[in-house]
């Protein structure tokens, strides 16, 4: 078994027995790929995230294509708990090894951020070096003299060539310094005057 792979694929189209006909790009680590084995799908569609597991039905070689099962249930994702805001913010994220060791440093722009994640663009080329299941992203907040650092997992990848990501934070406790940080941002007046979306 492999270990745990992040892959941005595209949905091309739907078989007759509901299986799910998706592009693959051209990436070497997809080499350990084989029929048979296990996936958990994420998809957001409409601004809606969709989650479903499946297994590998088949591989196609030209154009990198991968088939999978029809998924025998498909579940929306719980509503956020609180609303992200607009936000226009440069940041740093650090992917991160399965060991804890940074892979690099990527510059970002965050355009919206709550107290459960945020969304951010990087150069589409950081694909598929951000593609670590464990990141750490750190920015200074609106009106604050320090950078907060965040960590977090990839919740979903824009469908389109740009490169946009959403990230759900993961923080020790409620007395996470950074868990602090954003609370104490969110609920501020900044953060009212920054949240520009009708």
């Amino acid at each position: 078994t492999p270990e745990n792979l992040l892959i941005r694929t595209y949905l091309l189209g739907l078989g007759a027995d509901h299986s799910l006909l998706c592009a693959l790009p051209e990436d070497q680590t997809l080499h350990c790929l084989k029929i048979g084995i296990s996936c958990k799908g994420r998809s957001c569609i409409d601004g809606e995230t969709y989650e479903f597991e499946t297994v590998i039905q088949e591989m196609l070689t030209q154009p990198p294509t991968i088939r999978l099962a029809a998924p025998q249930h498909i579940s929306r994702q719980n509503p956020r708990s609180f609303p992200r805001l607009t936000v226009n913010l440069t940041g740093a994220v650090r992917p991160l090894s399965d060991k804890g060791h940074i892979l690099a440093v990527l510059p970002v722009l965050l355009s919206n951020l709550s107290p459960t994640g945020c969304q951010f663009s990087v150069f589409p080329s950081a694909w598929p070096i951000v593609s670590s299941l464990h990141l750490q992203i750190s920015c200074r907040l609106p009106d604050f003299h320090h950078h907060s650092k965040f960590s977090g997992s990839i919740e979903w990848v824009h469908p389109t060539k740009e490169l946009v990501i959403g990230i759900k934070f993961l923080f020790a406790s409620t007395q996470d310094v950074a868990n602090q940080d954003v609370m104490r941002w969110y609920t501020s007046q900044q953060a009212h005057l920054v949240n520009t979306t009708a």
